[in-house]
């Protein structure tokens, strides 16, 4: 093991650079010390919906994505409540599983983070039409795996 397995921490103005050349339709901006925001628009595919996306993003903290519109986000008939999200009004998503270590610092939020908004929007917009949760993930209040 040894050095050679420390994967190397991207900097601030490395993730916004990144963000700016691969998501140049939003707004991208450095918000704080080590902190960065990024706000556009985002669709789930060529024919899915617009939505109003804002990530936040500081060195150390895992990345926060919000939906701001719309909102609320629609949901299934008899469905009370969003999926795979940290909190219901803010619309605060649910992306990845933190202790299964699948982002760290080494990586950029537009190869990881970004991607796996789009496709969180794929599996939502699946969902308010079946009722059925196609997106797998694990659930906060258990260790079960959805399938």
């Amino acid at each position: 093991m040894g050095k050679h397995n420390k994967l190397k921490k991207l900097n601030i103005a490395q993730q916004l650079a990144s963000l700016k050349r691969e998501y140049p339709s939003g707004a991208s901006k450095i918000i704080g010390i080590n902190e960065i925001a990024w706000q556009g628009e985002l669709k789930s595919s060529p024919i899915g919906d617009d939505y109003l996306v804002k990530v936040i993003y500081k060195v150390n903290v895992s990345p926060k994505v919000y939906i701001l519109a719309p909102k609320p986000l629609a949901l299934p008939k008899g469905v009370k409540k969003l999926e795979h999200v940290y909190d219901q009004k803010k619309q605060r998503l649910c992306l990845y599983y933190p202790k299964a270590k699948e982002w760290n610092e080494s990586k950029t939020l537009a190869s990881t983070i970004f991607p796996w908004t789009i496709e969180w929007l794929y599996h939502y917009e699946i969902w308010v039409i079946t009722g059925k949760w196609e997106g797998g993930g694990i659930h906060l209040n258990s260790i079960k795996t959805v399938s």
